[in-house]
């Protein structure tokens, strides 16, 4: 059987987020926020598999020598460092839980003409224009997703800009009516299956668990 050490790091950060998106979905909220917040949640529910992947695969024997189990502490540090490298290279965009591309154009819209008097907005395109800033935006997600992007045509809008927009649309989308029927309930069944099995591997095991972390800890 595989070590419960190893199915708990692996699997405990990813249902982790998908119980916090599933359980947003179905709740009826929206969840409103950045390309690199949402980049770093993801990068944070890949973390364990990175750990018992790649890390063990290219694990530093001869540093670990020296060392002992803080080797772990500059692996680590990488790790964080090329997510960031990730999310700092990546162009500018909020990304939006909860509402479909056609159900966040209104409040996408109004939450542009609260920063700029003068856009306007083509809602067949899903795009709207702010000529004060120069700006074009769209929506971008797949028909019927309730995940969607807002991204810029324009490459260097300002930073200011995107969080008036952040703070604007987070506004805004409290106006929308949640769907109905709720939507996540998969996902949320998912997520609960995969946290049973968990429980159900790691319990009655504990010594292995130990075993397990010292192992991976300790070369």
């Amino acid at each position: 059987m595989i070590d419960p050490f190893v199915l708990t790091v692996v699997f405990l950060p990813v249902v982790g987020y998908l119980l916090l998106l599933s359980l947003i979905r179905v709740s009826g909220r929206v969840l409103v926020t950045t390309g690199g917040r949402d980049l770093s949640a993801l990068f944070f529910a890949m973390a364990g598999m990175v750990a018992i992947g790649p890390m063990q695969l290219f694990f530093p024997g001869a540093s670990a020598a020296l060392l002992g189990p803080y080797v772990w502490l500059p692996m680590l540090l990488l790790y964080v460092l090329i997510c960031g490298l990730v999310v700092l290279t990546r162009e500018p965009r909020l990304v939006v839980y909860g509402r479909t591309a056609n159900e966040l154009f209104p409040a996408l819209l109004r939450s542009a003409q609260a920063i700029d008097s003068s856009a306007v907005g083509d809602e067949k395109n899903a795009q709207v224009h702010l000529p004060q800033f120069g700006a074009h935006l769209k929506i971008e997600g797949h028909q019927g997703f309730d995940c969607v992007s807002v991204l810029a045509f324009e490459p260097m809008l300002p930073l200011s800009f995107w969080a008036h927009l952040l703070g604007q649309l987070r506004v805004q989308v409290r106006g929308i009516a949640p769907p109905s029927p709720r939507r996540g309930w998969g996902a949320l069944f998912v997520a609960l299956a995969m946290l049973f099995l968990l429980v159900r591997s790691v319990m009655g095991r504990g010594e292995q668990f130990v075993e397990g972390f010292r192992e991976w800890l300790i070369r």
